[in-house]
């Protein structure tokens, strides 16, 4: 292109000619190939200045397994963001494989023998933790025993923690059965043997305890072979599953099948059941070394005359226990007659949303009868649609709380300053209240700094939530805070955040991912 001076154009305000158009349209177009090239080199030498760069494959790796959540096992979508991330570059590889946390739980769906052996042995020393899912039953033994699950249990890497989720029940019948068959014979532990934690969940889809040919499998045929470990958890189908078309009164006179001396050697037992009947109790009074203990038993501990000979209240003692949470309890907090507890320092109650009355009472004589008074330092309540009567008197068998969690109880407006004038809980180090009514926002927070205030300068960690909106901008949030009086003097840390930050209670017992974050 010839070219044009553009000077007349540059230097007034006339319009260009059309050759000067021309000329400008097309410079106009290079100017911006310039720019584009400019930019990208810019973004370019950005880039490299990147603090990212510094970071140590130490950090990195950290990193990884919080965005991957480890170390819950990485299942097939999560094993794929670890194989994105990993070829980013040359440094993100080598802190991919320098991370052992990342390999160290697996979700072993369809994996073979060796793909499961290889991603394992990249976790180095790490305790290792598979999660299998058992789908499918074998027409024999041979084929269970050449199964992957059969292998990886006998012949793999030892383990330390197991969760089998099982949606056929013959399935998860026939391996360990095989796995207690061959236990026997081996001159050198296997990982089935070695094992430290193992969780057994029998879902609801299973055709209750039939296998694929219609054939009656009880609980005890599975839980009677497990091996000794340390912690254990049991998840049993709902009672209308497992034994639909059955009298009432089956699932009641059904044994567990779990050996005693497996229970006595637990330290910590996570059972979830709604069959009828005293399958706990039955089973605790063998658990003399239980440290840690969660229930979910949807339907009441009924003792009848006979039950209630072998189970006075108060006779069953666990010497050890230290942490006591139950789940949906309020048919039957009736179970906390039948315990006792000396050297128990956290309870955590989840509620049903029905009243709870009727089972303050209960608790208060179990932490007199547990002479847990001025050790229990941990208490966690959560649903409760409306304030008990007496819930104020329930602290005073708790003098020594310095952990407190209340959320979505409905509090009167005089719950914290009744607390505070009857001197009670003053020991408290941390304060939640979660998912409080927003209509209550202003309120709450000013009578529980004043609850606190009266107490003296004593440390004290404190957090409010409430449902999400209202508050959840920043500036709502620290308006809250900047109305609440004077919080340095007295030493309070207070935090105003959204509900859904501060959830603690959203752990499904049947969800085996807690299994490796508890």
């Amino acid at each position: 292109m010839i070219p044009v001076d553009l000077t007349r154009v540059f230097t007034t305000n006339d319009a260009p000619s059309f050759s000067e158009e021309k000329a400008l349209k097309h410079a106009v177009i290079e100017l911006e190939a310039q720019l584009e090239s400019i930019q990208q080199k810019l973004r370019q030498h950005q880039g490299a200045l990147s603090a990212i760069r510094r970071l140590p494959c130490e950090v990195l790796g950290r990193i990884f397994c919080h965005a991957l959540g480890a170390p819950a096992p990485l299942t097939a979508l999560g094993r794929e963001w670890l194989r994105r991330l990993s070829q980013v570059c040359r440094g993100w590889h080598e802190a991919s494989l320098s991370e052992h946390q990342l390999w160290s739980s697996l979700a072993g769906e369809r994996g073979t023998y060796e793909e499961v052996t290889t991603w394992l042995k990249r976790a180095g020393n790490l305790p290792k933790s598979l999660l299998l899912t058992m789908d499918k039953e074998y027409c024999d033994i041979d084929g269970t025993a050449n199964s992957p699950a059969a292998k990886l249990l006998s012949d793999g890497l030892a383990l330390d923690h197991l969760y089998l989720t099982c949606k056929r029940v013959g399935g998860v019948a026939q391996l360990i059965k095989h796995l207690s068959e061959i236990s026997g014979t081996s001159t050198s532990p296997r990982p089935w043997d070695t094992l430290r934690s193992l969780g057994i969940d029998i879902l609801d889809e299973c055709d209750a305890f039939d296998d694929t040919y219609g054939r009656y499998i009880p609980p005890r045929d599975i839980l009677s072979l497990i091996p000794p470990v340390k912690s254990l958890t049991v998840c049993l189908p709902s009672k209308e599953y497992a034994y639909e078309g059955y009298e009432y009164r089956f699932a009641r006179d059904v044994p567990i099948g779990i050996p005693g001396a497996v229970l006595s050697g637990l330290t910590t037992f996570i059972f979830s059941c709604d069959w009828e009947g005293v399958h706990v109790l039955d089973m605790l009074q063998h658990c003399t070394n239980l440290e840690h203990l969660i229930l979910l038993y949807n339907d009441p501990t009924v003792i009848d005359d006979a039950e209630g000979q072998r189970f006075p209240p108060g006779g069953i003692t666990l010497p050890n226990l230290r942490s006591l949470e139950l789940r949906h309890p309020s048919p039957q907090v009736e179970f906390l007659v039948y315990i006792v507890t000396p050297r128990l320092d956290t309870l955590s109650i989840q509620n049903d949303y029905s009243p709870l009355d009727e089972s303050i009472s209960t608790i208060k004589v179990f932490i007199e009868r547990s002479e847990i008074e001025h050790t229990l330092s941990s208490f966690r309540l959560h649903n409760v649609p409306a304030q008990p009567s007496n819930f104020i008197s329930l602290f005073d068998s708790m003098p020594a709380l310095t952990q407190l969690t209340l959320q979505s109880v409905s509090l009167k407006e005089g719950f914290w300053y009744t607390l505070g004038k009857r001197q009670r809980i003053r020991q408290l180090e941390r304060l939640e209240v979660l998912e409080a009514p927003v209509a209550q926002s202003h309120t709450i927070i000013k009578h529980i700094v004043e609850f606190l205030q009266a107490r003296g300068r004593k440390k004290c960690d404190v957090t409010v939530s409430f449902p999400d909106p209202p508050i959840s901008p920043y500036e709502e949030r620290e308006s809250l805070i900047a109305g609440a009086g004077n919080l340095e003097e007295f030493d309070i840390d207070l935090r105003v955040v959204r509900a859904s930050e501060t959830r603690i209670s959203g752990v499904n017992i049947r969800t085996p991912y807690w299994f490796w974050n508890r």
